[in-house]
Order: C-alpha cells, then structure tokens, then sequence
C-alpha cells in the first residue's frame, strides 16, 4: 500500500470517529451498526473506501480481530434483494471552458480556498491527476509526476517529466506546488469544496465543473494540438495511446492552451500503441487459423 493512501486512510478513519462514534461505545458492533446506518448516504465506492480506511485504522493500532469484522461488512444497499436505492452519482461533467475557469479562480481566491485554486489550476497546466498533484515536484524547470494508477501488473499508469514553455506558467505551477505542500487538506476535501463551491456558482446546472472536468478539458485541448498520439498519452500519463480515447473531445478543445510538453528524457518509446482489448483478441484466435489465411471451419 502506498504511504499517500495510509495517510489519506488514517485521515477518513479519524473523520469517521470524530463525525460519527462521539458518545458511542467503541466496539465492533457499534462501529457496524453505525457504518450499516449510514451507508444509504454513500456511494457504493465511497462506503467501500470507508470500510477499508476503518479496518487499516484499527489494524495499526493492533485490534486484528475488530479490523477483520469491518471488513467483513455487506454493505446493505447492494446486499441481494435490497430495497435500499444506491445513491445517485451527480453528473460530470467534461468541459471546463476558460470563462468557468476565470470565474471560479476568482472566486475560490476571493473566498480563501487556495487550495482548490492551487490544485485546479495545476490540473488545467499539467494535466495531472487530483491523487498525483501532492507529489509533484519541480527541479530546474522540470515537472516530475508520479503516476498515480501503477497497478494491473504495471499496465496502467505512468510517471512522466515535462517542461514548461513559458517562465510565467512555470512560476504558477510552482506556487501551486507551494501552497499544496503546506496544507495539510486532504484531495477529497479539496475535491467537495470545489464542487460545493461550483455549485454556488451556478445553481442551475445539472453538472458543474470540477477537477475531473479540467482533466478532461486538458484531454480535450491536447488533442485539438494535433501533438502526436504518444506525446498525448505520455502527458496525460498513460501508458498506451488506447486510452486517449477516454480523455476529451477535440472539438471542445484549445490547442494553444497547452503549455507542456515532454522532457529531453521522457520515455515516449515505452508507450504502447493501440493494442486491441484481451477479449477480442482471444475471439481472434478462435476465428482465424494461426497464418491468418481465413477462419476456422
């Protein structure tokens, strides 16, 4: 387990505690009761992340037995028969135009929200990932990113090293940078007040903006570049140009927005290209003989 997801799991472990066991008993039972009344306020994922930071918690303060029940929670709402509703996701949206953006900075900077100005606006210039922004790093003006989604047998996911066209971009990120690194916010903090903030901003829209949307419009962007289809997918830290395809829609897109590009040393050739999916290569083989003269009879 990476040391960012222990300290964002002690974090949600103690807001737990804090938000909901005061005056409760601490035992495993009070804690499952609590958790099982609570879950129709939670996304299915979010109940699931709950789980596990409580469990870890418990875990490291040597209460094995208490960390193995939490785990062993069915959360009701999925449970079979339920007739409890799954909570609604809101929409996203995946367009951050550069009016939203010049609104909500203003704002979030007139309101104190550094933090989720900081981090938006270091998405809007990189590209990054909300889970990778605390440990970006620049050193003699190159940005390192620490993939964030290195899992799946190290298919997914991808450092990277870029620079920065310009010196004024460059000191932005790297306030940025600044003030994320002397905030103790946790993303998911920064991640609620942007939307409740968003929100506030524009009550009638059924999706507003939110650091999602940013990557999705930096996607957007880097495609309307016309750059290279590796050079998109090495920004956006992917390891194979399949999954550019997820991110953005050229026609929404500003070209001239972008103000990165690939370091001397970037790895462009470990990017894989587009490789089509296991299941229908495997229908593939099953068709056509091995010399690919024509199909199976």
């Amino acid at each position: 387990m990476q040391e960012s997801t222990k300290h964002a799991y002690r974090k949600l472990c103690a807001h737990f505690f804090t938000q909901h066991m005061q005056g409760k008993e601490l035992t495993p039972r009070t804690i499952t009761e609590t958790l099982v009344e609570l879950a129709p306020q939670f996304s299915i994922a979010y109940f699931r992340r709950l789980k596990n930071a409580i469990a870890f918690g418990l875990a490291e303060r040597k209460y094995s037995d208490a960390a193995r029940s939490i785990l062993e929670i069915e959360n009701p709402v999925t449970a079979p028969g339920s007739p409890i509703k799954k909570k609604v996701q809101p929409p996203r949206a995946k367009h951050f135009s550069d009016e939203d953006y010049a609104v909500i900075a203003a704002h979030l900077l007139d309101k104190q929200h550094h933090e989720e100005w900081a981090a938006l606006t270091l998405i809007k210039f990189t590209g990054a990932r909300p889970a990778e922004l605390k440990k970006m790093t620049v050193k003699d003006g190159i940005i390192a990113i620490m993939g964030a989604k290195k899992s799946h047998a190290n298919t997914r996911g991808a450092d990277r090293l870029l620079t920065v066209d310009d010196a004024g971009t460059l000191s932005i990120i790297e306030t940025c940078l600044m003030i994320l690194s002397q905030s103790d916010k946790s993303m998911d903090a920064i991640r609620h007040r942007l939307r409740d903030e968003g929100t506030r901003l524009w009550p009638r829209r059924n999706a507003v903006p939110t650091l999602y949307s940013m990557r999705h419009q930096v996607g957007s962007n880097l495609k309307a570049s016309g750059k290279d289809a590796r050079v998109v997918a090495y920004i956006m830290g992917h390891q194979s140009t399949n999954s550019v395809s997820v991110y953005g829609d050229k026609r929404r897109g500003n070209g001239s927005a972008i103000k990165v590009s690939p370091a001397q040393d970037a790895q462009l050739d470990e990017i894989r290209g587009k490789v089509k999916p296991a299941g229908m290569r495997r229908f593939e083989t099953m068709i056509y003989r091995p010399d690919r003269s024509g199909p199976n009879h």
